[in-house]
């Protein structure tokens, strides 16, 4: 399967609105037709370190649920590099300009440069 970062800007945004540390993400918080996808992604993001949970897989291999249950401190950084709706549209279409297959580490970078740009048209600087 492959990697949709929407999908996992998607997850660490529902994440971080969870409204306390008590609350769960879970499977069943996303659409039933795309529960492997988006516990796949899940499993990613708990593999990068980017999310606190846990996985529950079945025999089969297929995904059972999960509980996500807070941002780490690098699921933040890299958010917050990704929040904003524009700055997520130009680095989308910065990848697909260039023809480059979007890495974390590039994502990250690209996402920092156009937040910068973008500060920098602001104000002048």
């Amino acid at each position: 399967m492959k990697r949709n970062w929407d999908i996992i800007r998607e997850i660490l945004t529902h994440l971080e609105e969870l409204p306390n540390t008590d609350s769960m993400l879970e499977l069943s918080d996303f659409p039933e037709d795309r529960a492997f996808e988006y516990a796949y992604h899940v499993e990613l993001l708990i593999e990068a370190g980017l999310v606190e949970g846990q996985m529950a897989g079945t025999l089969g291999g297929g995904p059972a649920d999960f509980f996500a249950r807070r941002l780490t401190w690098p699921g933040h950084e890299f958010l917050d590099s990704i929040r904003s709706d524009t700055v997520w549209s130009k680095t989308k279409r910065t990848f697909t300009s260039k023809g480059i297959d979007m890495t974390f580490d590039l994502v990250k970078s690209v996402a920092s440069e156009i937040s910068v740009a973008l500060i920098r048209g602001a104000t002048g600087v």
